[in-house]
C-alpha cells in the first residue's frame, strides 16, 4: 500500500513538474513574442546636395582587421539559459567608401558587403540553422549596405580626431531592402581609418521570422549588427 501511495506521489509531481515548465516555457515566449512586432521603413532616398566627385579619398575595407558582428538576445529555457546573448561574427568583408577632410568633412558612397555564408557563433548547431532557415544563405549569400546621407558630421576634421556621426542607407539582406541608421565613430590617421558602426534592425523587415523552436529556443526579432573596421586609402 506505501509503494502505492509513493508511486501516485511520484506521479503527481512529475505532473506538476511538466505543467510548471509549460507554463514557464509559454510565458517566456509570450515575453519574446511582444517584442517581434516592426513596421519596416522601406529604402531610403537620397536628399540635399549631390555628393562631389573630386576632392574625396577612396579608402577600401581591410578584410584582415574588419569583423561584423550580430548579437541578438534568446531564451535557451531547458538549457537554463534564459536570457543568452547570440553572437556571430566574420571577417569577410568587402567594400569602399570616401571621405574629405578638412572644413566640411564628408563620408560619402560607402558601398558595404558581408558573406553571410561565414558567420560563427560558439555553436554550429546554431550557425547551421540560422544559414539553412533563418537567413537561408543558398538563396541570399550576402548583406549589402549603401550609404545615402550622413548627420552630426562636425564642421572641420583634422588628422587623428576621433568623430561621431549617424550614417543613413539602405540595408538589403534576404531579398528585402530598409533603410537603416549606423552609428559610427572613428578617426583617421595618415592613410588608414579605424572605427565602428553600429545599427538595430528588425529581422521581419527583412522577411525573416525570428527563430522559435517549440518555445524552448526563441530569439527576439531585434538585432544589434556591428562593423568594426580598418580600411586603407
Amino acid at each position: 500500500m506505501k509503494l502505492r501511495h509513493y508511486l501516485l506521489a511520484a506521479t503527481g509531481l512529475v505532473i506538476v513538474i511538466i505543467v510548471a515548465g509549460m507554463i514557464y516555457t509559454a510565458h517566456f515566449a509570450s515575453a519574446v513574442s511582444q517584442s517581434q512586432t516592426h513596421i519596416a521603413p522601406g529604402a531610403a532616398t537620397a536628399t540635399g546636395t549631390p555628393v562631389p566627385t573630386t576632392g574625396l579619398t577612396t579608402f577600401s575595407i581591410v578584410p584582415a582587421q574588419t569583423t561584423a558582428s550580430y548579437s541578438v538576445y534568446e531564451d535557451l529555457i531547458f538549457q537554463n539559459k534564459p536570457n543568452n546573448d547570440a553572437i556571430g561574427t566574420t571577417h569577410s568583408v568587402q567594400g569602399s567608401f570616401k571621405i574629405r577632410e578638412g572644413n566640411s568633412p564628408l563620408v560619402a558612397g560607402m558601398n558595404i558587403q558581408v558573406d553571410l555564408r561565414t558567420l560563427q557563433s560558439d555553436s554550429s548547431r546554431r550557425d547551421g540553422y540560422i544559414q539553412q532557415n533563418t537567413l537561408e544563405t543558398n538563396s541570399y549569400p550576402y548583406a549589402t549596405f549603401v550609404s545615402v546621407s550622413t548627420q552630426g558630421l562636425s564642421a572641420s576634421y583634422s588628422d587623428g580626431q576621433t568623430v561621431h556621426f549617424q550614417l543613413i542607407g539602405n540595408l538589403t539582406m534576404h531579398g528585402k531592402t530598409n533603410k537603416e541608421t549606423f552609428d559610427v565613430q572613428g578617426k583617421v590617421v595618415g592613410n588608414t581609418i579605424s572605427g565602428t558602426a553600429t545599427s538595430t534592425i528588425y529581422m521581419t523587415d527583412f522577411g525573416i521570422q525570428p527563430p522559435n523552436l517549440a518555445n524552448i529556443a526563441i530569439a527576439q526579432n531585434k538585432v544589434v549588427i556591428t562593423l568594426a573596421f580598418t580600411a586603407k586609402a
